[in-house]
């Protein structure tokens, strides 16, 4: 009975081969060993009218593969369909179809007894196998000793076109499916790529270090495109157990967008950390050039990218863009390695690798891009690509060990440079103060020898002149009178000159107390009516003994010239405290007549003169009497 149910089911077989191409080949699903490509077993067609209909296949112009893929980058627009056929000699009934990133797609079985094609609405299931994303498997049924053809129409896009690769796989060896296909095949791949991305992670939170250590543009897009590589790599290596429709969508805008802000960020790096703009003017310029035609042709060229009909000038056109930033890199690299700088050089040697290593990735990744055996896997140029860019971070860490001991040698030059400035000026502080002690011992010696000295002489002669009156027996009161005078006006000004002297008087409240003591003890032989206004409240500053000396001296002057000449019969003497500490001394005389001042002209230019020594203001005022006021400044 059940031999003759087989050869049944192989009459079957051979009535349907014989009215289809004769180079259709039959799979026996029980003789699968896990899985098996169905890369030489089925037949194409593509409908680039889009006419054909789900019930008239035309089973003649199925195509069988010959190695070649049926899928025209060119024409994407276009319905592509595979047809195979399927006999089952065992006990299992099934099998499962996986399409690789072609994720939705229609399947279609021809009855053999009616030669009517149905579409299959309840047979299709995701797998999730450990450690990989949703697997999409749809399920075949083919009953024991019989011969189904099915028929299947993927949405085929540019998107996902290359990683259209048709298996069937057993029902009990989809977790070793999904390990010996994904993850056998590109191991290497993985653990390079994981291993450099970490790498490439540890130079990104370095530069972005620097970057808020230093504030420096040039770490910030440093680490700016570091980020883009890294982003790139991640996805490209998510691309083995991604299978979400919506991810690869999106592959050719990560693609062009990574590789592109990576190399824009790159550039403006190099143009901030060599300072190009001030160093190299027009190879500053010749790289905003090449920033902002990748930016205009990254807006022109993706929404042509993103399209069926023309995603393939997309790609060309992308290729011919990075073969022409290579070209120029190449050329802004031989101006680097020209130019003597150190720093330039490490930076070509890093921006060589890239190149390089770009290059031989470029040529491998476009001669593999329909046959990934050339590596094994479709990973290799993408090693070659990252170990370019781990080249020129080893490189850029060799820079900056570089720049660090530039700059530690220069800030030693600068410290040293510091320290002889700072010699220098205490050199001349220390002069300064040599030569402001001469020139006071100087000043003293002067007055000493001006006021003490004549007041000294004074004295000796009249005692001469006494002593003589005394063996005529004449009357020597007179001048003991005047040696009394003399000998407490050299006590007066030696009482001044100390009290000048004298650092711990160098304070406002102290020079408003000795003025006031002054002025009192000067009025009191006389018979005018004084009046001193002091305010309540006088702060701590610090009044220098040379602005104390030239401010009494001038006090004592205008009080001078008020006993010789005003006749006054009131004065009054105020002290005030605002921006300047502000001396007025007025009185009720006669006043002076500006035409006649000549006559003490002598007096009030000494005045006007001292006050401006100390970068004060000296005025006097000829208004119901004379007002004299000065101003001094405060620290």
């Amino acid at each position: 009975m059940l031999l003759r149910r087989f050869l049944i089911a192989l009459l079957g077989t051979l009535v349907i081969s014989s009215s289809v191409a004769q180079q259709n080949p039959i799979i026996d699903i029980s003789h699968i060993n896990k899985y098996i490509s169905l890369n030489h077993y089925f037949g194409s067609y593509v409908d680039f009218s889009k006419a054909t209909s789900i019930g008239n296949f035309p089973d003649d112009e199925f195509r069988f593969q010959n190695n070649e893929p049926f899928i025209n980058p060119k024409k994407l627009d276009a319905n592509y369909y595979i047809k195979f056929t399927l006999t089952n000699t065992g006990s299992s009934d099934s099998i499962w179809l996986y399409l690789g990133k072609a994720i939705s797609y229609s399947v279609y079985e021809r009855d053999s007894a009616t030669g009517k094609i149905e579409e299959l609405h309840t047979q299709f299931k995701n797998y999730s196998a450990p450690l990989l994303a949703r697997v999409p498997f749809s399920r075949l049924n083919v009953p024991q000793y019989s011969t189904r053809s099915f028929y299947v129409k993927p949405q085929i896009h540019f998107y996902n076109w290359l990683e259209f690769d048709p298996i069937l796989v057993q029902p009990t060896e989809q977790t070793d499916f999904a390990y010996t296909h994904f993850i056998l095949p590109n191991r290497a791949y993985i653990f390079a790529t994981i291993m450099l991305l970490g790498i490439m992670i540890s130079m990104f939170a370095y530069a972005l270090t620097r970057f808020l250590r230093t504030r420096q543009s040039a770490f910030l897009f440093y680490a700016a495109a570091a980020s883009c590589f890294i982003l790139y790599f991640a996805f490209r290596l998510l691309n083995l157990v991604s299978f979400n429709e919506l991810y690869f969508y999106l592959f050719e805008l990560r693609f062009q967008l990574l590789q592109m802000g990576g190399n824009i960020l790159y550039l403006l790096f190099v143009s901030r950390f060599l300072q190009l703009k001030e160093n190299l003017p027009d190879i500053y310029k010749l790289i905003g050039i090449i920033v902002w035609i990748q930016i205009i042709f990254l807006a022109i060229n993706i929404p042509v990218t993103y399209t069926d009909s023309f995603n393939y000038i997309g790609d060309y056109a992308f290729d011919l863009l990075r073969i022409f930033i290579l070209m120029y890199s190449l050329y802004i690299i031989i101006i680097f390695f020209i130019w003597k700088n150190k720093m330039a050089w490490y930076i070509a040697m890093g921006a060589s690798s890239i190149v390089v290593f770009g290059i031989i990735a470029l040529y491998l990744d476009r001669i593999g891009y329909y046959n990934y055996k050339i590596w094994g896997h479709a990973g290799g140029p993408l090693i070659l690509f990252m170990l370019g860019i781990l080249f020129e971070m080893f490189f850029f860490l060799q820079g900056l060990a570089y720049k660090a001991r530039v700059e530690e040698v220069e800030s030693m030059r600068a410290v040293e440079q510091l320290q002889m400035e700072n010699d220098r000026k205490e050199l001349e502080k220390y002069k300064a103060i040599m030569d402001a002690r001469d020139k006071e011992r100087n000043r003293i010696s002067q007055e000493i020898h001006d006021d003490i000295g004549s007041g000294l002489t004074s004295i000796r002669l009249m005692s001469e002149v006494a002593k003589a009156k005394n063996e005529k027996e004449e009357n020597p009161e007179t001048e003991l009178d005047r040696i009394s005078t003399t000998s407490s006006e050299l006590m007066d000004k030696m009482n001044e000159i100390i009290w000048t002297m004298n650092s711990r008087n160098d304070t406002l409240p102290n020079l408003i107390a000795y003025l006031r003591h002054q002025v009192v003890e000067y009025f009191e032989p006389f018979h005018i009516n004084l009046r001193l206004i002091i305010p309540d409240q006088v702060p701590e500053s610090e009044i220098s003994g040379e602005i104390r000396r030239n401010v009494l001296l001038t006090v004592k002057e205008a009080l001078h010239n008020i006993i010789k000449h005003s006749r006054a019969t009131r004065v009054e003497l105020s002290f005030a405290i605002e921006d300047y500490f502000i001396i007025c001394i007025s009185d009720n005389g006669i006043g002076f007549d500006p035409q006649k001042i000549k006559v003490h002209s002598n007096g009030i230019r000494n005045m006007e003169e001292r006050i401006q020594s100390i970068a004060g203001k000296f005025k006097i005022a000829n208004q119901f009497g004379t007002t004299v006021t000065i101003n001094v400044p405060l620290l």
